[in-house]
C-alpha cells in the first residue's frame, strides 16, 4: 500500500556503490563500525523522511512512496538519475592558477574548493594550469540500498518533535516539550534551554514553523516557549 505523499517516515538504511561494495553512509552503528566508517561526531539513529520533501535521494524517496511497508526489509537498485545524476563532462573545467588566486583560492590537488558560488574538486595543477570538477563526488554512480521504514509517525506531538531534533540531533527527542491544542489551532513548543544561546535558534523556529504548516496539517499558530527559571 502506497504511503501517502507529507508522511512522517523513520528508515534505517545501508547505502552502498553497486560495483565497489562501497559503503557511502547508513544510520546503523554497527555497521559504520564494520566497514571501518565509523564517525565519532555522527549520531546513528533512524532517518527522518518526509514523503515528498525531496531531502533523501529520489530513487530512494519514490521506492519508500510506492512500495514500502513498517518493518520489512528491502534492497533496492537506485541508477545515477535517480542517485547524484550523471557525470556531465561541461562540469570538468580549466582555471589559470593566477586567476584562482586572485579570487584568494589556493588550490591543492583532492582539495575541495569554491568558485563563484560553485563547490567542485581539484584533480589536478599543472604549468600554471588547474583542472576542477564541478560534478557532485558520486555523479554517475548506481547504488545498492538496503532500509527498513522503523516507524511511521502518526501523533502530531511526535512530529513536531522530530522537525526540531534532526536539526539539533545532539538534543534527546524527549527534550522537546510540545503541546498540541486541536480545537485551538495552536501548537506551544517549549525548547530546552541549551538551545537559547544558539546563533540559528531563529532561523530554525522559522524554517520548521514552516515545516509544521506546509506538512503537518490545519495549524494556524506556533508559539515557541523559553522559560527562564529563578536557581533557588
Amino acid at each position: 500500500m502506497p504511503i501517502p505523499k507529507n508522511s512522517f517516515v523513520l528508515i534505517d538504511y545501508e547505502l552502498r556503490i553497486k560495483d565497489t561494495k562501497e559503503l557511502v553512509d547508513t544510520t546503523i552503528e554497527d555497521v559504520a563500525k564494520k566497514e571501518n566508517k565509523y564517525e565519532p561526531d555522527k549520531v546513528y539513529e533512524p532517518l527522518l523522511v518526509i514523503v515528498g520533501e525531496n531531502r533523501v535521494i529520489k530513487g530512494l524517496e519514490e521506492h519508500i512512496e510506492n512500495s514500502a511497508e513498517p518493518n520489512k526489509d528491502y534492497e533496492i537498485e537506485i541508477p545515477p538519475e535517480k542517485a547524484y545524476g550523471q557525470r556531465d563532462p561541461s562540469k570538468v573545467r580549466i582555471y589559470s592558477l593566477k586567476t584562482l588566486i586572485q579570487k584568494n583560492v589556493v588550490p591543492e590537488v583532492g582539495k575541495t574548493i569554491e568558485i563563484d558560488g560553485q563547490i567542485g574538486i581539484v584533480k589536478a595543477i599543472s604549468g600554471g594550469r588547474v583542472l576542477i570538477d564541478f560534478n557532485h563526488p558520486l555523479a554517475g554512480r548506481t547504488f545498492i540500498c538496503k532500509y527498513r521504514v522503523v516507524k511511521i509517525l502518526e501523533d502530531v506531538a511526535e512530529k513536531v518533535k522530530w522537525l526540531l531534533h534532526r536539526r539539533y540531533r545532539r538534543v534527546p527527542l524527549e527534550r522537546f516539550n510540545v503541546v498540541v491544542d486541536a480545537d485551538k489551532k495552536n501548537i506551544t513548543i517549549e525548547l530546552p534551554r541549551e538551545l537559547y544561546l544558539d546563533r540559528d535558534l531563529q532561523l530554525v523556529k522559522a524554517l520548521v514553523t514552516e515545516e509544521i504548516y506546509r506538512y503537518i496539517g490545519d495549524y494556524k499558530t506556533v508559539i515557541f516557549v523559553e522559560k527562564y527559571e529563578k536557581e533557588s
